[in-house]
């Protein structure tokens, strides 16, 4: 019989450490590649490049000829306006007003009687006043909202963005305001004789309808001044005497247009000057910029404003001269044009437009010429589109979608 041996087997343990020792000592080799920085760098200079040279292309090119993408048809008189609206067109004239595509699609119609009508929107809200006339429309882009019927002639109305209605009338001497709802419930109204104040000659409402900014005329012993009085309807105005929350007095000058532009900051147009108020209670001016020549036109959106004036050149030429400015009053140009006009606005791109009867032409910010054409029919309205060579043209007969090349 053989005798048993004891052998003695390693423990488990030790065999598991002694696998994740020899695991642990091998090196672990990483395979991801990380790219130098200068690499980045060179990458984001060059998408830098291609957006900087796209954008100058875009800012330095012309066109000198364009393509009719679509006609339609249209009989109006000679006595319509065009507005757009609402991706839309808002025609009207002295028997009413049309709401419709381009292509001439009736969304709504309302008819009337006035004399001279004037049109003022903001935001969906639309007034149709017949100036030095008794009645007052106010819309939206789904219709017919209210008819305000005046025993004082109205002078000017402005509307705001929830549909308040702002009136200034005037009846021999004295001049009223009065504000309504959209309903027509009069909400605010007061009086001002030229004894103590002067003669309104422009009015602006906030698109809140919180502030009402008056440009009024003083003559005082053969010396003319203008006054804007701003007008606050919130509780701090209330506040306030006659809720008048700052004046502004300016010796022997006219302003002749007030208005409020984009934040509610208001803008005024005098006779040598433009002024910049900040949209806050006492409306500091933000900017006051003198002006030399002249002013023979002025435009303006919620983005840029500027005027034409005649500038003489050196040979005893006089020409017209374009200056631009954004709303924090510095210039963006001040140009010689060669165009004569009769009729000069700022679209909604932004691009500045001339027009005679059947001629126009647009230019930049930047104050070069884009476009300029001689069209065969009158030309009655630019409206641009959201595509930067895309327009809508409107002829005495027809409306044109063009595109510029």
């Amino acid at each position: 019989m053989e005798e048993f041996k004891i052998i003695k087997l390693p423990e488990k343990q030790q065999e598991e450490d002694k696998e994740e020792k020899e695991v642990q000592d091998i090196p672990v080799q990483d395979d991801d590649y990380t790219p130098p920085k200068k690499r980045y760098i060179f990458l984001l200079i060059l998408l830098l490049i291609i957006v900087v040279s796209i954008m100058v292309i875009r800012t330095i090119s012309t066109y000198d000829d364009y393509e009719v993408e679509k006609t339609w048809e249209r009989k109006d008189s000679a006595e319509s306006h065009y507005i757009s609206y609402n991706n839309n067109l808002l025609k009207y004239s002295a028997d009413g007003i049309f709401y419709t595509g381009f292509d001439g699609a009736l969304i709504w119609n309302y008819t009337y009687d006035m004399t001279n009508p004037c049109v003022d929107i903001s935001g969906d809200y639309i007034v149709v006043y017949d100036k030095k006339g008794t009645e007052v429309d106010i819309f939206s882009s789904k219709g017919f909202i209210k008819s305000i019927g005046t025993t004082t002639p109205v002078v000017e109305a402005k509307v705001a963005s929830q549909g308040s209605v702002a009136l200034l009338l005037q009846e021999n001497s004295v001049s009223y305001i009065q504000m309504y709802d959209k309903k027509g419930s009069l909400l605010v109204a007061g009086e001002i004789h030229p004894e103590n104040k002067g003669f309104p000659v422009s009015m602006a409402l906030s698109s809140d309808a919180t502030r009402l900014l008056l440009s009024v005329i003083n003559v005082d012993d053969g010396e003319v001044s203008s006054e804007l009085i701003f007008y606050d309807f919130t509780s701090a105005g209330k506040k306030e005497q006659d809720n008048i929350a700052a004046t502004y007095q300016y010796i022997g000058t006219l302003i002749p247009k007030v208005d409020f532009v984009k934040n509610n900051k208001a803008i005024a147009f005098a006779d040598s000057k433009i002024i910049i108020f900040n949209n806050n209670f006492k409306a500091s001016v933000a900017k006051d910029i003198s002006v030399n020549e002249e002013m023979k036109s002025i435009f303006y959106n919620d983005s840029h404003f500027g005027y034409i004036c005649e500038k003489a050149l050196e040979t005893g030429e006089v020409v017209n001269e374009l200056n631009v400015y954004n709303l924090y009053g510095f210039k963006n140009v001040s140009k010689e044009v060669d165009n004569s006009y009769e009729e000069v606005s700022i679209l909604e791109n932004d691009y500045i437009l001339l027009k005679n009867e059947n001629e126009i032409a647009l230019y930049n910010l930047q104050g070069i010429e884009k476009f300029n054409y001689k069209f065969d029919e009158v030309v009655y309205d630019v409206i641009s589109t959201t595509a930067a060579k895309r327009y809508y043209v409107i002829q005495k007969d027809k409306t044109e979608e063009i595109y510029l090349k």
